[in-house]
């Protein structure tokens, strides 16, 4: 008897307790909704001075308001509810059929009271899962808990579900109308281009593949993006080239951030380009007396100036509003991703030109080498002009640096987010030496996030020179039949530490020091000198 009390006891507390029961508890309805509209708090929890609706009225209003199409089947559920017979309330029990079909409720041994009170919060809870316009935001319980359902609720439960379609109908007619909107573009486009091809007066002065080529360079183009690129066929080859270095013409980095205006970035060492003395920031007007133009690709311009070795081409040369023709040697160079040497006997010195595939094997023998200099306290590593390479090699690179699971590198893609971790490698403790790092204005991309790690690493390392190129971008490329490709950017990369993404944010330098360029003709490196000096 005991045990029956007891039981009891605690059923009543389920069933109704200070308003609160078995339809107050949030498992009364799934969680598998797509709700639309949070109700402000404000709004469902104020006191309402109308007069409380019994169960029976709302769980007839629930059925009443919900928008599914039933089968006859449903009349065959035997309801569970201890006090709702087939032959009772008959709307009340064909309604609660309707629900426990759908799986609005759970059809369980437990009462309906259907003249008591409804709590608020089991109302909305179940109201959640009828009206899926409709989410609470996890604010109100406390509230809601403490009241009743009115007919107020009920009123608002339909403005809100109302708004929700319609602001859904909107939004997807703002939809439809964007795409008809783009099939449209789209149809006139096809019709522009077949038209100007088949009843444009010079119809047949016009290249169809150049014709098209172009129409593909305007779509890259548009993006806004001078990362990518399309290269036609020949360009793609000559892009390609440059990856491996294997290619003949005058050895200097060049840019053209804006149309017809070639930029001499810097001569490489010891290469044809250095010899002529052709200085960073030199701008190139004509090849061979060929003027650059606005639709000349930077691209097009290179394969005027490539091929083949031991030929002069004629660079005439803006160089601070003073206009001059300079001759330089073309020439067949292979350069090499890592050079390194002793500079004295407390100094090691590593220049990493690029980050191809290779650079990794030449990185690690450059190490090996250090290695074996018992009396080195200092590494520079020279990082001007190095704007190239793959993230892939620069990250693994730097498990040379980073202890063994402490991040390297954070990559955000469209579709997720990628972490590169440290593996280690032990071949070298960076903790013995000071580092010291040369950067310049030309200094990007890889070459950043090797920079931006080993700071935050080694707190004490030094750079040395100018800000920094910003390029924080990641692209990939996609090859064609016909040997043309696109290069195009796929993610962002951002500090391992903070995840800021650092796009078109310079890594400023600790020591400012400008390269002297009369010094330099005469084989003479002041920025390097610094560093050895520190």
């Amino acid at each position: 008897m005991k045990r029956n009390y007891v039981f009891l006891l605690i059923f009543i507390s389920i069933l109704g307790i200070n308003n609160i029961s078995y339809w107050d508890n949030e498992e009364i309805v799934s969680n598998e909704i797509n709700p639309i509209i949070n109700f402000g708090s404000w709004e469902i929890i104020q006191d309402n001075k109308n007069v409380n609706l019994k169960r029976e009225e709302v769980f007839k209003f629930f059925w009443d308001n919900i928008n599914k199409i039933i089968p006859e089947s449903y009349k065959y559920i035997d309801l569970k509810f201890v006090d709702v017979k087939n032959t009772d309330w008959n709307d009340l029990y064909d309604s609660l059929q309707k629900l426990v079909y759908f799986d609005l409720i759970k059809n369980l041994p437990v009462k309906i009271n259907k003249d008591s009170d409804f709590n608020a919060y089991g109302f909305y809870k179940l109201a959640e899962k009828v009206f899926w316009t409709i989410i609470l935001d996890g604010t109100q319980k406390e509230a809601l808990l403490k009241r009743n359902v009115v007919k107020d609720d009920l009123d608002k439960v339909i403005k809100y579900s109302q708004e929700a379609i319609l602001k859904q109908n909107k939004e997807l007619l703002t939809e439809q109308t964007n795409n008809y909107k783009l099939q449209e573009k789209k149809e006139i486009f096809k019709d522009v281009y077949s038209t100007l091809l088949k009843e444009h007066y010079d119809k047949d002065k016009i290249d169809e593949v150049k014709y098209v080529e172009w129409a593909i360079e305007w779509l890259t183009n548009s993006i806004w993006d001078k990362f990518t690129v399309y290269f036609p066929p020949t360009e793609s080859k000559d892009f390609y080239d440059a990856l491996s270095w294997e290619y003949e013409w005058i050895w200097s980095y060049v840019d053209m951030e804006t149309p017809w205006v070639l930029k001499i970035v810097t001569p490489i060492a010891w290469t044809p380009s250095e010899k002529a003395w052709l200085k960073g920031w030199d701008i190139v007007l004509k090849i061979d007396w060929k003027e650059i133009k606005k639709e000349n690709s930077i691209s097009e311009v290179i394969s005027w100036i490539k091929w083949p070795a031991w030929t002069k081409v004629i660079l005439t040369i803006n160089r601070d509003w003073k206009i001059s023709d300079i001759e330089v040697i073309r020439d067949k160079i292979t350069v090499k991703d890592v050079e390194y040497k002793n500079l004295s006997d407390d100094t090691f010195y590593i220049q990493i030109r690029s980050f191809w595939d290779h650079v990794l094997t030449d990185f690690k023998k450059s190490l090996e080498e250090l290695k074996t200099k018992s009396n080195v306290k200092k590494v520079i590593i020279d990082l001007r002009n190095n704007g190239w390479g793959y993230l892939a090699s620069v990250t693994d690179m730097l498990w040379y640096f980073v202890p063994k699971d402490e991040p390297t590198a954070v990559v955000k893609y469209i579709w997720n987010d990628e972490t590169s971790y440290s593996m280690w490698y032990d071949l070298i403790d960076f903790n013995k030496y000071k580092l010291i790092i040369l950067q310049n204005s030309w200094t990007a991309s890889a070459s950043e996030i090797m920079i931006w790690t080993i700071k935050d690493y080694f707190k004490n390392s030094v750079i040395i020179w100018e800000n920094s190129y910003w390029k924080w971008s990641v692209q990939t490329i996609r090859a064609y039949r016909d040997w043309s490709s696109l290069k195009y950017t796929i993610a962002k990369w951002f500090t391992w530490k903070t995840q800021t993404w650092i796009d078109k944010v310079w890594i400023k330098p600790d020591i400012e020091l400008e390269l002297n360029i009369e010094d330099f003709k005469k084989w003479i490196d002041n920025q390097l000198d610094k560093a050895k000096s520190l």
